[in-house]
């Protein structure tokens, strides 16, 4: 018999007042399934320490308070002496019992997430639990496709929305890059970063640079990409942009003269040429302001208020009206 279907009316939600989505580190990983992933070597491991570290402390994580909490991390690739020379130097003392440690665990597929509920029913207080690494919980018995990949995720999906308590998985790229997503890079199919809440991928310069780009997409946070630097063991932040911040630097100047002038006059209609002139711009030719009339009229244009028509006149000449 199926049960009854919760139904929820389009009006009433809108007008619901709503609670902004909790965040373990705000405007950094929201709360949920999280996963980073990064060639091998290039530091993922000790920045998962150090946010443990940092979430057991109440201490900022590159720049950006926490929710405290006590943190469970399985480090499935390290030996106990291993993880010892890293903790101590990434801290002097940590308080007993906030970070719990563990080298050894089942895969999805032989008892995971019972090994978790037993978890965090022992300890109640568990904020974050730690994966390092994904494929080490998966096991090898499955063939790669979407749909394994996908009910891999929905199954620590689902324990996190029973229990309440954050995963964060540690993960691996492919050695080919995609040039349209780079998030295409994680290892395996769409379906793990289609399942993610929100997505880290680790970028070093080069093999020997202490510095990286730490690039950030999720369900509840907008795209961004922090610059961060690997100093005394830990990951600092040197800078941090947004989607907002990070488009306008690729965006042509003269499309901010162009904002300026149309401000200015509320409308106006003529060619490329004319506008141009009126500009006093002598470096861009018209067509070319014409391509990025067109290439941002939806987003930037659109975004600052102005509305750009366009039609042919005469074979060749241009014209076009803009509104704000």
């Amino acid at each position: 018999m199926l049960e009854e279907l919760k139904i929820y009316d389009a009006q009433e939600l809108l007008m619901t007042p709503m609670n902004k989505p909790p965040f373990l580190v705000e405007d950094l990983i929201p709360s949920g399934v999280s996963i980073i992933a990064g060639d091998e070597k290039t530091g993922k491991s000790w920045m998962m320490l150090h946010l443990a570290l940092c979430i057991a402390k109440g201490e900022d994580f590159l720049g950006h308070s926490v929710t405290q909490g006590n943190v469970f991390y399985f480090s499935l690739e390290d030996s106990l002496e291993r993880l010892q020379n890293r903790l101590f130097r990434l801290t002097d003392e940590i308080s007993p019992g906030k970070v719990y440690l563990a080298n050894k665990s089942e895969s999805l597929s032989e008892g995971l997430i019972e090994r978790l509920t037993r978890i965090v029913e022992r300890l109640p207080d568990i904020r974050l639990i730690i994966i390092d690494t994904l494929q080490l919980v998966r096991g090898n018995d499955k063939e790669l496709s979407y749909a394994n990949d996908y009910a891999d995720m929905a199954k620590l999906k689902e324990f996190v929305k029973e229990k309440g308590v954050d995963v964060f998985l540690v993960h691996h790229v492919r050695k080919q890059g995609d040039s349209r997503n780079r998030f295409n890079r994680f290892n395996g199919t769409k379906g793990i970063i289609g399942a993610a809440d929100t997505m880290f991928l680790l970028d070093k310069e080069n093999e020997y640079s202490d510095q990286a780009t730490l690039s950030i997409k999720g369900k509840d946070l907008q795209y961004k990409e922090l610059t961060i630097r690997f100093t005394d063991y830990k990951w600092e932040l040197v800078s941090e942009k947004t989607q907002e911040q990070i488009s306008q630097e690729h965006t042509p100047e003269i499309l901010f003269r162009l904002i300026d002038f149309l401000r200015a006059r509320k409308t106006w209609r003529g060619s490329a040429t004319e506008l141009l002139e009126e500009l006093g711009e002598e470096s861009v030719a018209p067509n070319v302001l014409t391509k990025y009339v067109n290439q941002y009229r939806m987003s930037l244009l659109i975004d600052e208020g102005i509305e750009y028509t366009y039609r042919r006149t005469h074979g060749h000449t241009s014209s076009y009206k803009t509104v704000i």
